[in-house]
């Protein structure tokens, strides 16, 4: 358990909050020596500063990398395990230390990123280890550490997915709990909307067009008559959701008719459901509103991630038998409500899921935390599940 936790604390220490992207070098130079020193091979991928520069032009000078490691003695199948140790900011509000100090109060670690995901950083590491011990043990593991997950992936997994040999399967560490495997996730469709009206003097407002109250009009005809439509979707326990208003800005003077005015949709998306679908379902929403005002409607796409599903797993029986077995529960298949980076491995037609130790209640949140005894069930877990996929159990 002490090693456990000295890892852990170590990765919290180093402060890899994404955006910008920070001490990334620091941590996953950590890592190296930490698997080195395990027997992996290891490598370190320098991400180009083209490719950060194209997904992320405001971060390109804050440099990217990865880490992978490998245990082969087979070459018949390949199983890929990944984490990305990136970190959101730690924030305020914290009661039981800082965000980047950790503790461990009654065997739970606190610290930003304990949950998310630097217990499943942590899981893979002890993982290594514990393989690296087997004297029996024949095939082809490879690990990855990556960072940008946070920002969406692509010059995390999303640049190493077409740097590396296909893996006929992955698992990607993320906080599902012990008890749940994630089959896929929602995606994200997020959209600006912006009222151009025509301003004039607050003492005269019949000479102007008023950019906030036809911003209120479109936006309360998409919380009365497409909201209930869209929250009464349901796939696989969860249900699509709508919300608007996260981001408002406009006009600039209490004496003044706005001519501006923006607000924010973001729409989380189903499994079952199509991006194109769903937007041409808001843009056509709006559209119909635009006779019933005198200002000028502009739509932009802010941010697009399809939704993923993983529907035909061979991985799927053999990793909630182990779950069963092991943990002694009975395990449940879910899907993530956020984008995780397994899309990337489940959009090349890799057999993937999601698991890992945490509680995704807690991740981002104030006094983040992650249970000690979850990342050491949890890396029996993975160490059974390959012995199983190599028939060696």
């Amino acid at each position: 358990m002490r090693q456990v936790v000295d890892i852990l604390m170590d990765l919290i220490r180093i402060s890899t909050v994404s955006p910008p992207g920070e001490n990334y070098l620091e941590l996953i130079n950590y890592l190296g020596r930490l698997l080195t020193g395990f027997g992996l091979s290891t490598r370190i991928i320098d991400v180009p500063k083209s490719v950060i520069r194209e997904y992320y032009p405001e971060y390109a000078d804050y440099p990217r990398y990865i880490l992978l490691a490998e245990l082969c003695n087979a070459r018949d199948r390949r199983i890929h395990l990944n984490a990305h140790y990136d970190v959101v900011p730690g924030g305020n509000g914290w009661l039981v230390t800082e965000p980047f100090k950790p503790v461990l109060i009654n065997d739970r670690v606190y610290g930003r990123g304990a949950s998310d995901d630097k217990g499943g950083v942590t899981a893979l590491v002890l993982l290594a280890k514990r393989l690296s011990e087997l004297g029996d043990f024949h095939g082809c593991v490879e690990f990855s550490f990556v960072p940008d997950e946070e920002l969406g992936g692509m010059t995390g997994i999303g640049y190493l997915i077409n740097q590396i040999p296909r893996p006929d399967y992955a698992i990607v560490a993320e906080p599902t709990g012990l008890d749940t495997v994630w089959v896929g996730n929602m995606g994200i469709l997020q959209l600006d909307i912006v009222i151009r009206g025509i301003p004039s003097h607050a003492s005269q407002p019949w000479y102007g067009v008023n950019a906030f109250e036809e911003g209120v009009k479109v936006a309360y005809a998409l919380i009365s008559e497409l909201k209930p439509k869209i929250e009464d979707r349901r796939f696989m326990g969860e249900r699509a959701t709508i919300t608007l208003g996260g981001f408002v800005r406009g006009g600039n003077m209490r004496n003044a008719v706005p001519d501006y005015f923006q607000f924010s949709i973001d729409r989380r998306i189903l499994p079952n459901e199509d991006v194109k679908t769903v937007l041409d379902e808001l843009i056509n929403c709006i559209n119909g509103l635009r006779g019933n005002t005198r200002s000028t409607i502009d739509i932009y796409v802010v941010n697009k991630i399809e939704s993923a599903l993983n529907n035909k797993s061979k991985l799927l029986n053999k990793l909630m038998n182990v779950i069963n077995n092991i943990l002694h529960v009975d395990s449940r298949v879910g899907i993530s409500r956020v984008p995780v980076d397994t899309r990337y491995f489940q959009k090349a037609g890799i057999d993937s899921l999601t698991y890992g130790p945490g509680n995704i209640a807690s991740a981002h949140g104030v006094d983040e935390y992650v249970e000690v005894n979850d990342i050491i069930m949890s890396v029996d877990v993975y160490l059974q599940l390959i012995k199983d996929v190599y028939g060696s159990a």
